[in-house]
């Protein structure tokens, strides 16, 4: 079943040049149960987009069906199944921790809102600060309240934008987890923005890539990075640097980057590329202490497909 089904969404802003198309005839499908991550760099569309799915932005054009019904014609029932966190939204600043949490759970109409709200409150180290108000809190502690105001309701389809900026690193692998092991006990659809590519390589199931307001690709983490189809290496070196570099540059292999011990540079054929260098090296009678290669991870498909974005 698909909860999220976009057709041909389109949206237009005002701007200084006149209007500027920011989400371009976009059509997507989200199955129940996907933990599903949009990628783009600022401005490609993704909290639009999530304004759009969520209720706060209007659609020049397009529609959606969520949860099988039209999202238009059925909001309130559908608003009611889903919840939103992001790093751009506050609660009320003149209220407490406690006050805010309170006031949401009526909202929602949460039966037994005390204990929903100590135990999510605990789960993300908020419970001592019940008595403080909102303004007073850092930033990670405004995100973490944002989180737990979205959890409240037992969402079935949770949108979750830059969710874990400003978090420590302890409390954001907590948040992580939490997520994770949410989405799979409960079936909840969760869809997924952050800049850090780690996260989104670790926790998404299925990925889209978002330009200029388009959805430009779409797959899982190791199919992206595939499309690379190329390794890093870091050859160590004690001696003989620019002898190295000098072979590598006949060989029209760039090096990315350079240190007094040790060169990189990208290959995409081990068997026909890299072994041949080697090869060369040893009959050169150049030395090297080590040799490391890494595969391509999503952050270098991110960095590739913005640079190519931007030529």
């Amino acid at each position: 079943m698909d909860v999220i089904d976009v057709d041909k969404l389109v949206k237009y802003f005002p701007s200084k040049r006149g209007m500027v198309k920011a989400i371009d005839n976009l059509s997507l499908k989200v199955k129940k149960g996907e933990f599903f991550g949009l990628l783009g760099v600022n401005g490609a569309g993704k909290s639009t987009f999530i304004n759009i799915l969520s209720g706060l932005t209007l659609p020049d054009s397009g529609s959606i069906n969520i949860f099988g019904k039209n999202f238009f014609k059925h909001e309130e029932e559908i608003k009611s199944r889903f919840n939103v966190a992001t790093a751009y939204y506050d609660l009320s600043r003149n209220l407490t921790i406690r006050e805010n949490l309170r006031i949401y759970a009526k909202l929602y109409g949460i039966k037994n809102p005390h204990e929903k709200i100590e135990k999510l409150a605990k789960k993300f180290m908020l419970n001592s600060l019940f008595g403080v108000r909102t303004r007073q809190l850092s930033s990670g502690e405004r995100t973490k309240l944002v989180l737990v105001k979205s959890l409240l309701n037992d969402p079935e389809l949770l949108f979750l934008d830059e969710c874990t900026v400003g978090l420590d690193p302890d409390i954001a692998e907590i948040t992580r987890d939490y997520l994770q092991q949410y989405n799979k006990e409960t079936g909840c659809t969760i869809i997924f923005t952050s800049h850090y590519m780690q996260e989104v390589e670790q926790m998404c199931k299925r990925i889209a890539f978002m330009d200029q307001g388009r959805i430009v690709k779409i797959g899982t983490a190791k199919t992206l990075v595939h499309e690379l189809n190329q390794q890093k290496v870091t050859l160590h070196l004690t001696d003989n640097m620019e002898k190295v570099k000098r072979l590598l540059q006949r060989e029209k292999i760039k090096v990315i980057e350079e240190n007094r011990d040790y060169l990189q540079f990208y290959v995409k054929n081990r068997k026909k590329v890299l072994y041949p260098i080697l090869e060369k090296l040893v009959k050169a009678k150049i030395p090297f202490d080590d040799l490391h290669l890494q595969k391509p991870t999503l952050e270098e498909y991110f960095i590739r497909k913005s640079r190519e974005r931007q030529k």
